[in-house]
Parts: structure tokens; sequence; C-alpha cells
């Protein structure tokens, strides 16, 4: 007796599934962030809000990512987004951006982030949501942490596993 349409569909569908799902590639990243809230190098700019940098404040980044926590360290690309000032404590903050690669192996691919940083925690975490060029349909997560913070400068340790 032969399957039915429908069953055949079935297998058929699950047959892809299983066949994208194996062909999903693992990559690791590990770069730093480079937010500057002041001139020379500023990145960062109060776009809105009550005009200090507490609840309700708006931010567009344009970061500098590189290899290493030094400013002068190699050059990767830029991180392109967003981070608003979303409890009332001042703590967290909601952040969206896209690493936007320039140089090396991903140069021309982005990846998506967003997600609610704590600043108040050591190790933060938040989702890799998308991505372009050789990370299109990412998946995954980042957990961040503050490598350095003076005055108005913040150096952030991002680290990157993500399914593409």
């Amino acid at each position: 007796m032969l399957a039915s349409p429908p069953l055949i569909h079935c297998w058929a569908v699950a047959i892809l599934v299983w066949i994208a799902a194996a062909a999903a590639k693992d990559t690791s990243l590990h770069f730093y962030m480079h937010d500057n809230m002041t001139p020379p190098n500023q990145s960062v700019v109060m776009v809105a809000g009550p005009g200090t940098a507490g609840f309700g404040t708006v931010t567009v980044i344009d970061d500098p990512l590189t290899q290493g926590a030094d400013a002068s360290s190699p050059a990767i690309g830029r991180g392109q987004g967003t981070w608003i000032v979303a409890s009332m404590d001042g703590r967290s903050l909601l952040l969206t951006f896209s690493a936007v690669f320039q140089t090396g192996d991903f140069k021309g691919s982005t990846l998506s982030f967003h997600g609610s940083d704590d600043t108040s925690e050591a190790v933060r975490e938040i989702a890799v949501i998308g991505g372009t060029g050789q990370f299109r349909n990412a998946r995954g997560y980042a957990t961040i942490k503050t490598a350095s913070a003076s005055g108005a400068s913040v150096i952030l340790e991002i680290d990157v596993r993500v399914s593409h």
C-alpha cells in the first residue's frame, strides 16, 4: 500500500529540516567594543532623555570593534545601534546593535544583537537575533563583561556563540 500524500509531505519536510540542521555551522567570536562618550574619538551620542544618563536616555552608537582591549588593537568592524537606559535605577540598558565586520574572514557580514544589559552584573547575556552575509539566519547568544570603565569611556569584552 502506498503512503498517502500528506504523509509523504510530512516525511519530506522532516528530511529537509534535518538536512538544514545538519548543515548549520557553529562559530565562536571574541572582540571588544569601545564606547567613547567624549571627543576626540566620540562614538556615542545622546539623542533623547532627561539630559543625564538616567532612565529614559536614548543613545546612538557607532563603536569601534577590536581584537584586543587596547584602542590601538587591530579593528575588525563597528558596533552600530542604540542603547537605552531602561530601568528606573539606571543600571539596565536595552542594547540593540549590529556588529558590522569590515576586515578578516567575516568582512561584509553582520550579526544583530538585542537584549537587556544589567551593568551591575559582572557577566551579562544578550541574544544574537540574526545576521547577514556569512551569518545569514544566525541565532545564538553573547556574553558581555565590562573590561574597563574610565570616565566617559567603557570597553566591553564580548564573547559570541552563534549557529548559522
